[in-house]
């Protein structure tokens, strides 16, 4: 048998152990999910997969493109360990609600609250959009199904009275389509949840004039009404080239979570080594710069798993 069918074989093995009924000893190897081909998950689960493995030695870790609800719903069936999540949509699951969610979520843990995830509702200058309105009837492209992103940007466009079918064309595609589309002018507008500056906004910005788009008063009451996990962000007017102004847009925490199942001494080393490795975190994406422990173990809607708490309670951060 090949190396790579003997890792498979033992990711699989470790997985269809229930997690629980080994507490005493902690699986060596976990899968990790992170984001969609070309955003910003996929370098900073690479990150934060690095501290992990040397943190804890003989670990090993596998990492697999997801997203927001893929991500904690892999979890939530013992399909992963590790993943990153959106923490409105991550509540909604706990309560048994949103896309693909059948009944309440009980096995998906916190770790920490790592950036702000910003919504960025990107538009070529040349195409007539002041307002999120001016969308109707426009191409505009979001990130693909199952991810918390289309799951928002529906959720803006029916706030808005708009709907997928008021719009021109929606185009559910990956951030790096994105960007070639955008350039290409196959789309008038994108709307991603990311961190800022965005590499794919940055290259549509680089390609054509753009605009952002702000999220007026009324839209943003009705968003919070649906789901209050939103709060209110303004991106600086020096994020991405030809930004005029702030944008006036919202914001919720990007977070990881892990299965509830892992031991507590595993975790307790994994939320160490995550803090203090936020230097290396922040060498791969500047959005770490200002994150502290203090940021890390920010209250949170999702119960923190037992041993993200112990480290942060012990670090007087909780």
């Amino acid at each position: 048998m090949s190396i790579a069918r003997l890792r498979r074989a033992g990711l699989a093995a470790a997985l269809a152990v229930p997690l629980g009924a080994a507490s005493a000893q902690a699986p060596s190897q976990l899968i990790f999910h992170t984001g969609p081909a070309g955003g910003s998950w996929v370098p900073i689960g690479g990150a934060i997969t690095a501290l992990y493995e040397k943190a804890i030695p003989g670990l090993k870790i596998e990492n697999r493109p997801g997203a927001g609800l893929i991500n904690i719903k892999a979890i939530e069936e013992r399909k992963g360990h590790i993943g990153f999540g959106n923490m409105i949509s991550t509540v909604d699951a706990l309560r048994g609600v949103g896309q693909g969610v059948t009944q309440p979520y009980k096995n998906v843990c916190h770790v920490a609250s790592l950036y702000p995830q910003i919504l960025q509702v990107t538009v070529r200058a040349d195409a007539g959009i002041k307002s999120f309105a001016d969308l109707k009837g426009k191409r505009v492209a979001t990130l693909p199904r199952g991810n918390t992103t289309a799951v928002v940007a529906e959720q803006l466009l029916d706030l808005s009275a708009i709907g997928l079918a008021g719009l021109g064309r929606m185009a559910f595609v990956n951030t790096s389509d994105q960007a070639n589309m955008f350039r290409d002018g196959q789309i008038d507008a994108s709307i991603l949840i990311t961190t800022a500056p965005s590499s794919a906004i940055m290259d549509m910005a680089n390609a054509r004039e753009i605009r952002m788009v702000d999220i007026d008063d009324a839209l943003f009451a009705k968003l919070r009404t649906a789901n209050p996990g939103f709060t209110r962000y303004a991106m600086a007017k020096a994020t991405y080239p030809g930004m005029d102004r702030d944008n006036a847009t919202v914001q919720f925490p990007a977070q990881l979570v892990v299965s509830c199942e892992l031991p507590e001494p595993m975790v307790h080393t994994m939320t160490k080594a995550l803090v203090e490795g936020l230097p290396d975190l922040a060498r791969v994406n500047a959005v770490f710069v200002p994150e502290t422990v203090k940021t890390f173990c920010a209250p949170s809607a999702v119960p923190f798993h037992p041993g993200a708490a112990r480290y942060c309670k012990e670090n007087g951060a909780m």
